[in-house]
């Protein structure tokens, strides 16, 4: 306690006192054996590891969906038409589920869910499968610590059951 930086209030000061906080020492970066975090960069969403497409194959399938899909901006957390492609691809290739795909594309849970379902319906109608990823992509782990780092920000636009 001695080294606290404390104010003691003269009426029982033992128990009575008010506590000045003070600058936390720079914690060292742990060592745990994991290899670290990539950085964060939108572009990693598009990553052929994650989609199983090349650049030019993803701006080819949102080319080809294009006039059948509706390229209208919507109500405000509705992506654009080729972010609700990538979105999709992602959830078909990674398995992302809706949340974490709301967040890395800044829109609602509700708003990605109507994505996937009318996105899904072009791609069947176009003959176009996505096939899932047999093991895990590496960039997933970049993924994972950009929804975690934003699901915790206040502004988020997903609510926790509570």
């Amino acid at each position: 306690m001695a080294a606290l930086p404390l104010t003691r209030h003269t009426f029982h000061g033992e128990w009575n006192y008010t506590l000045h906080p003070q600058p936390s020492p720079a914690a060292p970066a742990a060592r745990n054996g994991r290899p670290p975090t990539p950085p964060w960069s939108p572009a990693i969403l598009s990553d052929p590891e994650l989609t199983g497409l090349t650049p030019h194959q993803l701006q080819h399938l949102i080319h080809t969906l294009t006039p059948a899909g509706d390229t209208r901006r919507g109500r405000p957390p509705r992506p654009t038409f080729a972010d609700q492609v990538l979105a999709t691809v992602l959830h078909l290739r990674v398995n992302l589920a809706t949340e974490p795909l709301a967040v890395l594309f800044n829109s609602s849970r509700t708003a990605m869910h109507r994505t996937l379902l009318k996105t899904r319906k072009l791609l069947e109608a176009q003959g176009v499968t996505i096939s899932p990823a047999i093991t895990p992509p590496t960039a997933l782990t970049a993924l994972r610590a950009r929804v975690a780092a934003q699901s915790s920000s206040p502004n988020t636009k997903i609510k926790a059951a509570g």
